[in-house]
């Protein structure tokens, strides 16, 4: 498969901790959400190969990267501050993303990877962006088009 026929993936952290004694930045995968991603990732690879994955540094995004990155084979997880949960993240999503182009995952967090996937698509997604949800977007210019959305335990949707 060329690299202009994979899709970017945005993937949204799988279940965390509702908090943590160090603050919001260190919560960490539960047991059952990272069980739950491990086979989820699993489907993923069955979908697309990646060249990389890019992540938050926030600790649930990176353990969701590291997982994904694992099922993949692949050896790095690249940490980028674009995937910060902040205002104006939904932007600064998007332009990684048209940066990277495709054959990458972006694993963030909402709303910023929901709404970075509404400016691509031009419209909202067709369903909730659930914990450990995947996007795949296809590149079409300075656009993208829907390909599908896997969420963990719940049936591929594609448009």
């Amino acid at each position: 498969m060329a690299d202009r026929d994979l899709p970017l993936l945005l993937v949204r952290h799988a279940v965390a901790e509702d908090s943590h004694a160090l603050g919001d930045e260190a919560r960490a995968l539960t047991p059952q959400g990272r069980a739950a991603f491990r086979q989820h990732a699993k489907k993923l690879t069955r979908l697309t190969p990646l060249m990389g994955i890019i992540t938050s540094p926030l600790v649930r995004a990176v353990q969701t990267a590291e997982l994904l990155a694992d099922a993949l084979g692949l050896s790095h997880v690249e940490v980028h501050p674009a995937l910060v949960p902040m205002k104006g993240a939904a932007r600064n999503v998007l332009k990684l993303a048209r940066d990277v182009g495709p054959g990458w995952a972006l694993v963030g967090h909402n709303p910023s990877l929901e709404r970075a996937a509404a400016l691509a698509l031009g419209q909202a997604l067709p369903d909730k962006f659930r914990k450990g949800c995947a996007v795949a977007l296809r590149p079409e210019g300075r656009t993208f088009s829907l390909q599908w959305m896997a969420a963990p335990g719940r049936p591929l949707r594609r448009p």
